[in-house]
């Protein structure tokens, strides 16, 4: 991505671009708990473009907009996460008009990591899960499932250089989209890589961040691999330029090369 839409992109991510001066409001039940994934669905009717939703636990904040899918990850561990609704007074400044507490507490922490939420929307129904699935059935381990799915990606999903020119600061990536089209930016890579692995039982999180060798923002993969109880890095958009030459990239990158800002 070119690193001026890839600043813009940061705006609807990062919650530090927003200077939210909150105004206390009364607590409503505005969402259905699904916290057994480790996810909240919100179920909120009043929205608008200028709504959003907070989700805090401690001093780590995740701001989203709410549009026509409001799944969102409790991706900070067990514990209390306070989830609020939040609708904009003038500029930056926004006001909560519904919030409530919930305690998050998860057995296995990762499987946060299988579900179809509003950055990572997918079904069984996708022509790329299909192909994942399809990909796959034959394998046994992990290991082999993760490079499989891997390759196919680096393969066959090409940079799209215009679209990072033009993408607006609002983008979600499209599963199918990504998929039918066999190409996108690195945010679309990682986002069609983690619906791919998710489908079929591995833990994946989008990771957004910087690499040492990468001047612009940038989003990658980390991996849960069960056999080795441990997460790897992989980068499907760094290895996909490398593709038709004759350097060849490990699958499994050092993380001392990436510094990670958001995960999902």
């Amino acid at each position: 991505m070119k690193k001026q839409i890839l600043i813009s992109l940061l705006s609807f991510i990062l919650v530090s671009c927003f200077s939210i001066n909150i105004v206390q409001a009364s607590e409503l039940d505005f969402y259905s708990k699904d916290l057994e994934q480790g996810i909240v669905n919100i179920q909120y009717q009043n929205s608008n473009s200028n709504t959003k939703v907070l989700i805090q636990k401690g001093n780590n904040k995740y701001t989203y907009d709410l549009n026509s899918n409001n799944t969102f990850p409790l991706q900070l561990g067990n514990g209390n996460y306070t989830v609020s609704i939040l609708e904009q007074k003038s500029g930056n400044k926004y006001k909560p008009i519904s919030k409530d507490t919930v305690n998050l507490n998860l057995k296995d922490e990762n499987i946060v990591y299988l579900q179809s939420i509003q950055l990572i929307n997918w079904d069984n129904d996708m022509e790329a899960i299909k192909k994942a699935k399809s990909l796959t059935k034959n394998l046994k381990n992990d290991q082999e499932k993760v490079e499989v799915i891997y390759n196919y990606i680096v393969e066959n999903i090409k940079y799209d250089k215009k679209k990072s020119v033009n993408v607006s600061a609002d983008y979600i990536p499209s599963i199918e989209e990504i998929f039918n089209a066999s190409k996108g930016i690195c945010y679309d890579y990682a986002a069609l890589f983690a619906a791919m692995l998710r489908s079929i039982g591995i833990p994946t999180k989008l990771v957004m961040g910087n690499k040492k060798d990468i001047e612009e923002y940038h989003a990658w993969n980390q991996v849960y691999l069960k056999d080795s109880k441990q997460w790897v890095t992989i980068d499907t958009t760094y290895d996909a330029g490398f593709k038709n030459s004759e350097i060849k990239k490990p699958m499994i990158k050092k993380s001392s090369d990436y510094t990670t800002d958001r995960i999902y």
